[in-house]
């Protein structure tokens, strides 16, 4: 059997070759919260929505290589497991930088030089964060990050607690 014959069979079962599609590699542990998280809310008003400052770290890429990687899939397919490439954080050849957005329109764009730490996020949360909060929402804004280590660390979570005891933010959970 020749090789346009294969392709052919597979085109006529719907399966096509594509390029595979890049995402973030998470346990099973992580999408169990997800999806958790995703159900507590999914009920929500759009005024509450409105509320909420969003922020998250971004790497990237300066000098990666784009290797396309091609996979044979069905309509519908495209996030299956074995239809995507997980993608990985690395130091080299990138640019990492925090960013926040909400209601209001996004804040300013945090450049992160070197690897960020608990101490080096407390200090992003105090000049950055919270001033982008209230300036985008108003005082008492809901502030959206992820379970990061250091941002789960003691040191931002006593800073944040303290923020919402003043009444400026409140975390989501």
């Amino acid at each position: 059997m020749s090789t346009s014959t294969v392709q052919r069979r597979l085109r006529e079962a719907s399966l096509f070759g594509q390029v595979a599609i890049k995402k973030p590699l998470l346990r099973q542990q992580n999408k169990t919260k997800r999806l958790r998280w995703a159900r507590e809310h999914k009920n929500w008003t759009r005024e509450q929505w409105d509320t909420v400052l969003w922020s998250d770290e971004s790497k990237f890429e300066v000098f990666e290589l784009h290797k396309r990687v091609f996979v044979r899939r069905s309509p519908g397919e495209q996030m299956l497991d074995q239809c995507v490439i997980p993608t990985v954080k690395q130091r080299r050849g990138s640019v990492m930088v925090l960013e926040c957005f909400g209601k209001g329109g996004t804040g300013d764009l945090i450049k992160i030089e070197g690897i960020l730490k608990k101490e080096g996020y407390l200090k992003i949360l105090r000049e950055n964060v919270t001033a982008c909060g209230v300036r985008l929402i108003h005082p008492n804004f809901i502030f959206q990050h992820d379970n990061d280590p250091k941002h789960a660390a003691k040191l931002c979570k006593n800073y944040l607690e303290d923020m919402k005891r003043l009444n400026v933010l409140k975390v989501m959970a």
